[in-house]
């Protein structure tokens, strides 16, 4: 949504160490619940698109102002 109004991504390295089970390493991930959820997220982003779209295309079609 930053990218929408105009503000650029950065980014950044970030250290990152995976464990191994026998290190300590566990996982929190959740099959069902975790992939519901990126499912979720996508469709309202792609809604909200859809509903953006008309006056994305008015301004990007309408003669600029001099």
């Amino acid at each position: 949504r930053l990218c929408w109004r105009g503000v650029r991504p950065v980014n950044v390295d970030a250290p990152v160490k995976y464990l191994a089970a026998c290190e300590g390493g566990v996982s929190h991930f959740n099959y069902l619940r975790d992939n519901t959820l990126l499912t979720w997220m996508h469709l309202r982003l792609v809604l909200g698109f859809i509903v953006r779209l008309p006056l994305l295309l008015f301004r990007r079609l309408r003669p600029a102002r001099t």
